[in-house]
């Protein structure tokens, strides 16, 4: 097996005349509203909502929204137009595929791939005279990789919930302390803008999104060059670059000039930080995984089975075992109900739940029963959990708390009454959506905008993760077992992108080779991996399902450090800072500051103390 990781070449050939920088200003348009050494840093990350890795029912809230009117952007506008304007928007000639040889007609092509750049953290020419200021400042940069969810846009930079806790505070933490930060992010491959497209007009290139009504249909593959693979070389070559190099005031513009690079990213992004140090030492110095799940896994059932924990988890997210049992038995009355086929019956079940489509939706296709009573009839915000959240219902303790408060005031309610009753306050109004061929329907169409990036994440999951959340029958799932089967999520490739079940299984023993899982030796060179190893952290929230497939001290390389976040929930801690923070969201935040403080030598007097140790 030919291995292609370290065989990236130098324009040989295939290179632009120069590279055109096209900047946009940051203001609050409504058209952005769419849409020792010098040391680098460079965070990799996407300016997305807490849910990091969507679950198939957060993409059926996406479908939903789509049918309602669009909400005002004023919340956003007034936030930005009070923060830093001084995040400019760029694009990067990005090779299409890092992986073709000579003879193929790929070789030459390119896209243009979105990055955000600012110089907030860099101190200003004129500072230098100063007296305080020492003229033999240090510098450092931080560059974001984009990955799954939302759109990058230029908050990314200011406040994004991937990057603001460990890198953007970071940032400001070295700054005063004499050094200067550049701040990058870098949009992924396949999402947001930084979509390769061919057009009839437009034969040898790839563009950023074109008119779809352009597309060439003879294209084989609109996602062929989607994969983590050609994202982690797309930031090798862009940390190569003279566009990355022009930033900095060294005398040079071209990269070969001592800077260190250090990744930083969270869920997917996190994947692809660890692998950008892992496969590229010589390139990256350094790299934080945050909540970064590297262990393919075709088959994830231990996500909810760790649903399962937090629910009855009652010392430190406000689960409790009632809570749980109650759960639990709700999902199980109704999954019986469905199951006998009473059409009264059934009926009550669909309006108590408030089911669009009623009844004959949910008998219309068996696969639609299972999407009802296999997922949560509920929303629970697990792997987004905000114990500090002020709204009804956002968190684990305030639906705990509703269930069982639902309990004790009339004990012989049924537990489905009691999920229904709470299922409805939290879609206000709304009627819930189970109809698996929607999904399927949203999943297909690739002339759908907002639909892309989802579709774009899940083509991902059929090709090289897996990651399908499970109920089986012998599990601890809380929802109905036995109604969530592999098969469910193995059909929505195979419909909606026409990849088999053994190809999905082929692709995630290909990721699982190709970087090594959780002992990160990737393909069959474990030797050289060790380099890779060192000055790399996995930092990890207790809560969160998603911690059973990254690294920590019971999983992964002895050479690998790792931490643990007693009580949070998916990379929490990056999140940005609030006063309600809790004490082990503080602690993590200072334990990366104290790990990447040592891989730059800072003096250890300036280090930030924390008891919170690395495993």
């Amino acid at each position: 097996m030919k291995d292609d990781r370290k065989d990236i070449r130098d324009n040989d050939g295939c290179h632009a005349s120069r590279y055109d920088i096209k900047e946009t200003a940051t203001q609050p348009t409504k058209q952005m509203m769419k849409l020792l050494k010098p040391v680098v840093l460079l965070l990799v990350a996407a300016s997305t909502p807490a849910h990091s890795i969507p679950h198939i029912s957060e993409i059926i809230e996406s479908i939903r929204e789509q049918k309602e009117e669009p909400q005002p952007q004023q919340q956003f506008e007034d936030k930005f137009s009070k923060t830093h304007h001084d995040v400019r928007t760029l694009t990067f000639d990005q090779r299409l595929d890092h992986f073709s040889r000579q003879d193929n007609n790929t070789e030459c092509e390119r896209f243009k791939q979105r990055y955000f750049y600012t110089p907030r953290y860099v101190h200003r020419e004129e500072e230098k005279t100063g007296n305080s200021i020492n003229s033999k400042r240090k510098t450092v940069s931080f560059l974001c990789v984009g990955g799954e969810g939302p759109s990058l846009d230029p908050s990314v930079l200011v406040d994004s919930v991937h990057c603001t806790g460990d890198m953007i505070e970071l940032a400001h933490k070295l700054h005063e302390q004499n050094w200067d930060v550049h701040m990058f992010a870098l949009e992924h491959r396949y999402y947001g803008e930084s979509f390769p497209k061919r057009t009839k007009n437009q034969k040898g290139e790839a563009y950023l999104r074109a008119n779809e009504n352009e597309l060439d249909s003879d294209y084989p593959n609109e996602y062929k060059f989607l994969s983590s693979r050609q994202a982690v070389r797309d930031v090798v070559e862009f940390v190569k670059s003279s566009e990355a190099s022009q930033h900095f005031k060294t005398g040079s513009n071209t990269n070969n000039n001592g800077i260190r690079w250090i990744t930083f990213g969270a869920s997917y992004p996190g994947m692809v930080s660890g692998w950008l140090r892992l496969l590229h030492p010589d390139v990256i110095y350094g790299a934080v995984a945050n909540s970064a799940p590297v262990q393919a896994e075709v088959n994830f059932r231990k996500y909810n089975d760790h649903v399962s924990l937090d629910l009855g988890e009652e010392s430190l997210i406000g689960g409790s075992k009632m809570c749980l049992d109650i759960f639990e038995s709700g999902h199980a009355e109704v999954a019986s109900i469905v199951e006998g086929g009473d059409i009264d019956e059934v009926d009550k079940v669909a309006s108590t739940f408030n089911i669009c489509g009623g009844a004959t939706t949910l008998l219309k296709d068996r696969k639609n029963i299972d999407f009802f009573v296999g997922y949560s009839m509920l929303p629970i915000a697990v792997q987004s959990n905000d114990p500090t959240c002020d709204e009804p219902l956002c968190n684990i303790q305030k639906v705990c708390d509703a269930i069982v408060d639902e309990h004790k005031s009339d004990p012989q309610k049924p537990s489905m009454e009691i999920l229904a009753k709470i299922s409805k306050q939290m879609q206000a109004g709304r009627c819930k959506e189970v109809n698996f061929q929607l999904m399927i329907d949203y999943l297909s169409d690739s002339s759908t905008p907002t639909s892309a990036n989802d579709r774009s994440w899940y083509y991902q999951t059929c090709t090289e993760f897996g990651f399908y959340q499970t109920c089986e029958n012998n599990s601890n799932c809380p929802f109905a077992k036995g109604h969530h089967s592999l098969d469910l999520d193995l059909e929505l490739c195979e419909k909606s992108f026409g990849i088999d079940a053994m190809k999905v299984k082929e692709g995630i023993e290909s990721t699982l080779l190709y970087y090594g899982g959780w002992d990160l030796k990737p393909g069959d060179d474990s030797s050289s991996a060790l380099e890779g190893q060192k000055r790399l952290i996995f930092v990890n929230g207790d809560v969160d399902p998603w911690s059973e497939l990254s690294v920590d001290e019971k999983r992964g390389s002895s050479h690998v450090q790792s931490i643990n976040v007693p009580g949070a929930s998916h990379h929490f801690w990056t999140h940005p800072v609030k006063d309600s923070d809790d004490k082990h969201i503080v602690e993590a935040r200072q334990a990366i500051y104290r790990h990447v403080y040592d891989w730059l030598g800072i003096n250890g007097e300036s280090q930030p103390h924390s008891e919170l140790k690395a495993e």
